[in-house]
């Protein structure tokens, strides 16, 4: 017999209980399939609309191209099934467990899929537009290219699923787990994601105009690219979120929490950012054409103990706009493999004991030199990191003098009113504690190239993007010449410290302490 010969339920039950699996092309509208144990069973292309498979075993079936349109499955098992191209348009799903399913290019227009499990399934190009997935579990599920628009995705959790490319507008979405998801050119206008976890999630050129993230959670996510014009982020967490180029024109960010977010090269024009949390944050190169402000938060704990209050458009402008302190140390010779081994071995000794001196230098290279690049969360940590950068240096006795030279100015009074006292506390304290470590020697077996004995040029940047050289080997630059005695001498300091009238003026520009 054909397996279009099966016109009812119950001779379909009878011939799979006989061995019979393959059933494509079946046409049963309309029948009560209701608790069926029928697991690996083929339906493709088949016909079974508006039948009830409530409860029924469909696991690993394969229903590819299967018309299933206003059927039953509430409470069925659907778990590894094949249902490529399958159309179930306002099919009833509640409960479904459909854990590993194929979906891909499924029509569920209008489906209910209430508290359905679709963990781990694959629903590439899938349309759910306007579907009820209210507290599904799409845990790892993947989505590329789905049609959510206008779906109800409340309570649901979509942690680390595949949204890349998603349609997701004017979707449902309070308090969805969204966490570590992949948005990357997602659409989400008008979204409504109020309370939803975002935390670390990819949202790279996602389209979010208009959308409601108020008390979100967007730790660690990366905005690079996005589109967040009109949206609304009134208290939500963006703390250590990435935004670069990021487009925030009208975005009301009032009281956002924005610790140590990283924003450069985005537009706040017309931006709220009222009350907004910004201890630790790197802004620069930002475009803040009519933007509101009138307060920001700068404490760590966001507690409103460090306050920065605005007066008009040009402050505004010059705080977000403040680029992240920096120590450059150029080594005048090239880093080899050896010397690099040397260098993580001596910065990974004072980090293991600095809890604060944890990021590696950026480390760039070229035929003859070296620059290792030092960012800073604060200026007051400045000359510390100046300290401990050159500390596996030959030169990091001159360096010491140097900066010490400034403690000792300070504690005579020699240089009444130098600003911002925290910097040259913080310098004492680190010296005074990386004197009392037993720290290894430097392997100089690894490094053939003289590279911690070549001479050093050391540099500070302030938030303003205002340069002070802190120290210069006379022998900085030179080529060929023999290390003779008196060969560009060094002659020792006048003055207890370099450059003191460069480095009240390198400090000016943070006197109020706004960013430390």
């Amino acid at each position: 017999m054909s397996p279009t010969d099966v016109t009812t339920a119950e001779l379909l039950l009878e011939r799979y209980a006989q061995g019979e699996r393959d059933f494509s092309q079946v046409s049963l509208n309309e029948c009560n399939l209701a608790g069926a144990q029928i697991p690996h069973i083929v339906l493709r292309q088949a016909n079974l609309n508006i039948v009830n498979l409530s409860t029924a075993n469909l696991s690993f079936s394969d229903l590819q191209q299967a018309s299933l349109n206003v059927s039953r499955f509430s409470g069925a098992n659907l778990s590894q099934a094949c249902l490529r191209q399958a159309q179930l348009n306002v099919a009833n799903l509640i409960r479904a467990v459909l854990v590993g399913a194929d979906l891909s290019e499924a029509s569920l227009i209008r489906a209910e899929l209430l508290r359905a499990d679709l963990s781990n399934a694959t629903l590439n190009q899938a349309n759910l537009s306007e579907a009820d997935l209210r507290e599904a579990r799409l845990r790892w599920a993947r989505l590329s290219g789905a049609n959510l628009s206008q779906s109800d995705l409340r309570k649901s959790n979509f942690l680390g699923a595949n949204l890349e490319g998603a349609q997701l507008y004017a979707a449902q979405m309070e308090d969805t787990v969204l966490s570590g998801a992949v948005l990357q050119r997602a659409e989400l206008r008008h979204a409504t994601l109020m309370g939803a976890d975002l935390s670390g999630a990819n949202l790279r050129g996602a389209n979010l105009r208009w959308a409601d993230l108020s008390g979100a959670n967007l730790q660690e996510a990366d905005l690079t690219d996005a589109k967040l014009s009109g949206a609304t982020l009134v208290g939500a967490d963006l703390s250590g979120a990435t935004l670069v180029n990021t487009i925030l024109v009208h975005t009301d960010l009032s009281r956002t929490r924005l610790q140590r977010v990283y924003c450069v090269d985005s537009d706040l024009s017309g931006a709220t950012l009222n009350g907004a949390f910004l201890a630790g944050a790197v802004c620069y190169d930002l475009v803040t054409a009519e933007t509101t402000c009138d307060w920001v938060d700068l404490s760590v704990n966001g507690d409103g103990s460090k306050v920065q209050r605005f007066t008009d458009a040009g402050a505004i402008h010059a705080f977000f706009n403040r680029r992240p302190p920096q120590v450059q140390v150029v080594v005048d010779v090239a880093l080899t493999q050896g010397a690099h081994a040397s260098l993580a071995q001596a910065y990974h000794q004072l980090a293991a004991v600095l809890d604060w001196f944890v990021m590696p230098p950026d480390i760039e290279i070229s035929h003859r030199r070296t620059v290792l690049t030092f960012k800073a969360d604060t200026e007051t940590t400045l000359m510390a990191i100046a300290f401990l950068s050159t500390w596996p240096f030959k030169d990091r006795k001159a360096v010491r003098t140097a900066l010490l030279g400034f403690v000792t100015a300070e504690k005579t009074a020699a240089v009444p009113n130098l600003p911002n006292q925290a910097i040259l506390e913080c310098l004492e304290a680190t010296v005074s504690e990386v004197d009392t470590l037993e720290l290894c020697p430097l392997r100089e077996d690894l490094d053939q190239s003289s590279f911690f004995a070549a001479p050093l040029q050391v540099k500070l940047t302030n938030t303003t993007g205002q340069a002070l050289e802190l120290y210069h080997n006379p022998r900085f630059g030179v080529r060929n010449f023999p290390l003779a005695q008196g060969l560009f001498p060094v002659q020792p300091r006048q003055d207890p410290f370099p450059h003191l009238e460069d480095y009240q003026s390198f400090v000016a520009g943070f006197r109020d302490g706004t960013s430390g």
